[in-house]
C-alpha cells in the first residue's frame, strides 16, 4: 500500500518512475475488503432516510427491496431509495453506472407492471421478462422455471464439451465421474434447491425427467456403454444417483446450512417460514427436534491483559519452563493435516 511507483514500458523502453499514491494493487486481496467498508454507508443511509427499504447486496452488485399494495407504492419508494443512493454517491465520490440498472415486481397479478423507477435522471422499467440476480434467474411470479430451463440447457453444454475426455483423452471412470458432478450436476441443478417441491408434487416430473436424462448422459459418458444399456444398471455402474435422489439430498443439505447460521440471522428465518418455499424445506428436512445452533458471542468490552512472547526453540524451552502466575498458553505453531494447531494450557493461582 507504500511506497509503489508505476513505469510504463513501450516497445522495450522504459520511462520514468512515477509515484502511485491512490488505489490498491490490480489483484490484492485487500480490495474487496476496503470496497464493502467503503460501501458500508450507503446501506445504512438509505435505510435510514427511507422506510420500508432494505438492501440486498453482493459485492458491487447493489439491489433495494420494498414491500406495497400497488405498484405505484412500490415504485415511489424504489425511486425516493435511489435518489438517496445518488446523493450519498455524491458526497463520496461513488458514480453508479444507472444504464445497468434493472427492476423487477414480484406480484400475483398477470397483467405487466407500466410505472418506471426514476434512478439518476434515467427511467427504469419493470423487466417484463426474467431477471438474472447471483445467477438465479428470477421470473414476476417466482415460479423459478426460466432458471431451471437455463441451468438445464448450461448442464447439457457442460456434458457436451467433457464427453470427450472419456473415450479420446484418455481419462480414467472414476475421474471422468467426479469431473461430470462438479462441472455438469453441479450446473445443471445450481438453484434446484429453491424450485424443487418434491417427487409427485405437481409440476415437478417434467423437470426431475429431463435433469435424469441429462445424468443417463453423463452415466454413459463415465462408462462408454451402449445408449441401449439398462439405464439401472448404467447409472449404477457410472456410480451416479438419479436425479430425485440428488435433488431430495441437494435440498435437506440446503436446509442443514440454514439451520447452522448464527441465531438471528435472516436467513435461518426461511425453513418453516409461512410460505411455500419455508414449509418446503421444513418438510424435506423431515425433522422438528433439536438442531444445534451456532451462537455469536459479543465482542470483549475491554482488551485482555495478555503478554504474546515468541523466541526460538532452546530460548523458547527455557521460557515455558519459568513459572508464572495465571493462565499461559504454549504452542509452536505446527498444524496437523486437519489444519488444527496443537497448544497446551497452565493455570496457577498466586501472585507474580
Amino acid at each position: 500500500m507504500k511506497d509503489r511507483y508505476v513505469r510504463l514500458v513501450l516497445d522495450g523502453t522504459e520511462g520514468e518512475p512515477h509515484k502511485v499514491e491512490t488505489g490498491i494493487p490490480q489483484g490484492s486481496p485487500a480490495a474487496p475488503i476496503l470496497f464493502i467498508t467503503y460501501l458500508l454507508g450507503i446501506f445504512e443511509e438509505v435505510e435510514r432516510e427511507c422506510e420500508g427499504v432494505r438492501a440486498l447486496s453482493f459485492a458491487d452488485d447493489i439491489s433495494w427491496w420494498v414491500e406495497g399494495k400497488t405498484e405505484e407504492e412500490v415504485t415511489n419508494k424504489l425511486s425516493n431509495a435511489s435518489e438517496v443512493a445518488c446523493r450519498w454517491g455524491d458526497k463520496n465520490g461513488v458514480t453508479f453506472d444507472h444504464n445497468k440498472s434493472e427492476a423487477i415486481l414480484f406480484s400475483r397479478k398477470r397483467k405487466a407492471p407500466t410505472a418506471t423507477i426514476r434512478t439518476g435522471g434515467t427511467e427504469v422499467a419493470f423487466n417484463k421478462e426474467t431477471t438474472r440476480w447471483l445467477g438465479v434467474w428470477l421470473d414476476s411470479h417466482l415460479t423459478l422455471r426460466d432458471h431451471q430451463k437455463v441451468m438445464l440447457k448450461k448442464g447439457r453444454k457442460a456434458w457436451a464439451r467433457l464427453k470427450r475426455l472419456t473415450g479420446q483423452m484418455g481419462l480414467t471412470a472414476g475421474n471422468c465421474r467426479k469431473v461430470m458432478t462438479a462441472c455438469v450436476q453441479s450446473v445443471a441443478m445450481y438453484g434446484s434447491e429453491l424450485w424443487w417441491k418434491g417427487e409427485g408434487k405437481q409440476g415437478m416430473a417434467g423437470g426431475a425427467a429431463e435433469l435424469h436424462q441429462l445424468v443417463n448422459l453423463e452415466a454413459w459418458a463415465v462408462t462408454g456403454c451402449f445408449r441401449t444399456t439398462n439405464q439401472a444398471a448404467l447409472g449404477n455402474e457410472a456410480g451416479l444417483r438419479p436425479a430425485v435422489a440428488q435433488l431430495n439430498n441437494r435440498q435437506r443439505r440446503f436446509d442443514v446450512r440454514l439451520l447452522a447460521l448464527p441465531r438471528g440471522d435472516e436467513a435461518r428465518k426461511i425453513v418453516g417460514a409461512p410460505s411455500g418455499i419455508g414449509r418446503r424445506l421444513e418438510e424435506a428436512l423431515g425433522y422438528s427436534g433439536r438442531m444445534e445452533e451456532t451462537i455469536t458471542l459479543p465482542l470483549a468490552a475491554k482488551r485482555l491483559d495478555l503478554e504474546t512472547i515468541v523466541e526460538e526453540k532452546e530460548e523458547a524451552k527455557r521460557t515455558a519452563g519459568r513459572e508464572r502466575a495465571g493462565l499461559t498458553i504454549f504452542t509452536d505453531g505446527s498444524r496437523a493435516s486437519s489444519g488444527a494447531t496443537g497448544y497446551a494450557v497452565t493455570w496457577k493461582s498466586g501472585s507474580k
